[in-house]
This record gives C-alpha cells, structure tokens and sequence, in this order.
C-alpha cells in the first residue's frame, strides 16, 4: 500500500527524532507549509519546498510526489546487485508480486537464509561434517572393541544406536535448517500481511450461515430442474459464482 507525501515526510521526521520546528528550520521552509505537507494539505505551496525536504532528507523528489517508494537517490547500475539477466527480467515482468518479494529481502533472517542455501547447494559444509562423523566412526570402532575385549553385552546395543544417531547427515540436516529458517520468515511475513488479507476475504465465505444458505439455494435449484450438474466440479463452480469467487482468487 502506497503511502502518502504527507506520511512519507512524517515518518522521516520522526525516524531523525525531529520535531516539526527543527525540520522546518533546518529545511528553511516554513513550520506552518510543513504542517500542511505533512497533513496532505500543502500541495500547492510550491516544488521548490518539495525539492527543499527531498535534499534535507536526501531522497528523491519522486519519492515524495509518489513516482516511486525508493528513497534512494542514485540509480542503480544493476551490476551492483550481481543478479542475472534472466532474474531481472523476472522481476520487471512482474508475473509475481514484487511488494511480497521485498518484504522476503528485507527480514532480518533473509540473508541466514540464503547463506544457508549457499552452504547447502555448494557443499561448503561437506568436509566439517564428514570430519564429524568419521570421528563418530573411530568412538564407535572403540566401544566396539572395548566390547569385544571386555566381554560386556549389557547396554552394549543402547551405546551403539546412540552413536548412530550422532552422525550427521549433511543433505537431510542442512535442509531442516533451511527450511527453519524460511518458515520462520513466513510465519512473520504471514503475520504482517494479516490485515490485509482479512480485508479481501469475501463475506460470503467467512460468514459460514451465508455459505450454507448458498448450498442449500444450490441444491433447491438442482432439485427443481433449474442447474444441471454433472460432475462435482460443476457443483463448485456455482458454489464459487455466487460466492463470488473467481478461480483466479482460488489458485495457489
């Protein structure tokens, strides 16, 4: 959701702990122009006081007008990012949702995330684990031999299946860390966009007793020779039309 030149001035504001009067001096505009901006009310005071604000904070002047939501200054040469021409080509073409892909970046355990894949798909971690259980292999060629030696059966299996068990299996083991780590994400990414998507459930189908009418208005129609249905899929087509709900909005 796009925010406005009024929030956006706001919000770098109170990111700088300023208060109204110390921007307003320090950009050398008026307390009672930046009132107005900051309350989407100022519009007409003049470019010059946008261009003022925008070099104070250094952003773009069309952060501030709406053209974009970067506030970085410069443009990018993307050899800088270090993606591919296909990746680029991905993400101008837009067939995902760019918004929902930067919140991704952005969380704090995106980077353990893919440092961990790059672990895992270069097989860095190879060697420190193979060192690991090799030396599981020497202990457990140890109590072996202190078994055999010693005559000793009891507790003998126990000992054997625990050591089994500290061996380390690099695919299996880097991939439980990697998808902890993306779960974690988005459980959080879930949990902020929650709002949101309350707001674009149709009522139709978070209001149970309205489904139910609809089913039973269905099966009423049906009886009196008003639909035909043939197969179960045409029963959920309708159920989906009155609802409201396109097959668009059921993809996942």
């Amino acid at each position: 959701m796009k925010t406005t030149m009024g929030e956006k001035i706001k919000d770098m504001r109170v990111d700088r702990q300023m208060t109204t009067k110390q921007l307003a001096q320090a950009a050398g505009i008026s307390e009672a122009v930046l009132n107005g901006l900051e309350n989407d009310n100022g519009r007409d005071v003049g470019y010059s006081r946008i261009v003022d604000l925008a070099k104070f904070f250094e952003v773009p002047t069309d952060y501030l007008l709406g053209f974009t939501e970067s506030r970085i200054t410069k443009n990018i040469d993307l050899k800088e990012l270090g993606l591919s021409d296909k990746a680029i080509e991905v993400l101008l073409a837009k067939r995902q949702d760019n918004e929902l892909v930067s919140q991704l970046i952005e969380h704090a355990e995106f980077s353990n995330l893919i440092n961990a894949i790059d672990i895992y798909v270069k097989q860095l971690a190879a060697k420190s684990i193979n060192t690991i259980n090799n030396l599981t292999a020497v202990v457990q060629r140890g109590v072996e031999n202190y078994a055999v030696g010693a005559g000793v059966s009891d507790g003998y299996s126990a000992a054997m299946n625990y050591i089994n068990e500290t061996k380390v299996d690099e695919d299996e083991f880097l991939r439980f860390r990697i998808t902890e780590r993306f779960n974690q994400i988005l459980r959080d990414v879930y949990s902020a966009n929650a709002g949101k998507a309350e707001k674009n459930i149709p009522s139709a189908i978070s209001d149970s007793n309205e489904m139910t009418g609809f089913m039973i208005e269905l099966l009423d129609q049906v009886k009196a020779g008003e639909v035909d249905i043939e197969t179960p899929m045409d029963a959920i087509a309708l159920m989906m039309e009155k609802m409201g709900v396109s097959e668009e909005e059921m993809k996942i």
